[in-house]
């Protein structure tokens, strides 16, 4: 809320038959009530800041990749062991 709506909102208070102090007091209530609210230039800057819906499908479409090659890293290394095992069976005969 800016000044000049605090000022317009206690004369208008002040119009309506309360004193000065009574509609200052109600003002600066609703001030510290308002305060704390995110405003439309804060919407815009966090809407800024957010992932898109095209952010979101590179990274699912990254981490699917990232998946792939964790399979492939398992595959590797279980035919690794296999291998591996083979020749210990081998050498053991």
């Amino acid at each position: 809320m800016e000044a000049q709506d605090i000022l317009a909102a206690t004369r208008k208070l002040e119009g309506s038959g309360m004193t000065r102090s009574q509609s200052e007091a109600i003002a600066e209530s609703i001030v510290a009530a308002v305060a704390p609210l995110a405003t439309r230039v804060d919407v815009a800057a966090l809407k800024e800041q957010m992932a898109t819906k095209a952010d979101l499908a590179s990274l699912k479409e990254q981490m699917a990749t990232k998946k792939d090659m964790e399979s492939v890293k398992v595959w590797y290394l279980v035919t690794f062991l296999g291998l591996v095992g083979s020749l210990l069976a081998i050498d053991a005969i």
